[in-house]
């Protein structure tokens, strides 16, 4: 199984030790890719669970035709499933749950149930087809730096604009979130894959 560029290698009881993948039996190659799917299925649905419970996204955003949290399922026997977050950056609107274009002060929510205010920053629309950042209804949030001065949180990043001292503001992306994560669902990969595929096979356990 494949979580965005790392592969985990999950063992399956059950399938013959051989080299030859037209010697191990249809039934056994197809239960299996079932059983890798099923497993991959419920391992997003864990770790958007996870993810959510550490950042803020909205459900929405890790599920359905649009989820930023991809699932590929395996197509035959010896393909693998993956799960990959969205690469790009999160605009910090899309966490921002008080603030006015052009008006100071923004109220942001990274962190599940805790808000921060800041009244140097302020929403700010993005240019038409701004590409390579995931923002909300073409808003970013800016805030004005003095050279030299940083921001003291460790959720948010920065990114230039110009040479004015204007800054935008980002969350973590889906993929960071994701990475952090994934790693502490193989066990539970594990046994959903040797459950269901036991299950297939009309098995009471192997």
């Amino acid at each position: 199984m494949k979580f965005g560029n790392e592969i985990y290698v999950v063992a399956l009881d059950g399938i013959p030790d051989t080299r030859s993948i037209e010697a191990i039996p249809e039934r056994i190659r197809r239960n299996a890719v079932r059983a890798v799917n099923y497993a991959a299925g419920r391992s997003r649905t864990r770790t958007a669970k996870e993810m959510r419970d550490q950042v803020n996204f909205p459900a929405s955003y890790l599920r359905g035709d649009d989820s930023r949290l991809a699932l590929r399922t395996a197509k035959g026997f010896g393909d693998e499933a993956s799960i990959t977050g969205r690469f790009r950056p999160t605009s910090l609107a899309r966490f921002a749950t008080r603030g006015r274009p052009s008006k100071p002060g923004v109220t942001f929510e990274v962190t599940p149930g805790k808000a921060t205010r800041s009244k140097r920053m302020f929403l700010i629309r993005l240019p038409a087809g701004r590409s390579g950042v995931d923002t909300k209804s073409n808003m970013g949030v800016a805030i004005r730096l003095k050279p030299g001065e940083t921001i003291d949180n460790k959720k948010v990043t920065l990114q230039q604009m110009g040479k004015t001292g204007l800054y935008l503001l980002f969350g973590p992306s889906v993929n960071q979130v994701f990475r952090s994560v994934a790693g502490s669902d193989i066990p539970n990969i594990e046994t959903d894959l040797q459950r269901e595929f036991s299950r297939l096979m009309g098995t009471e356990g192997l």
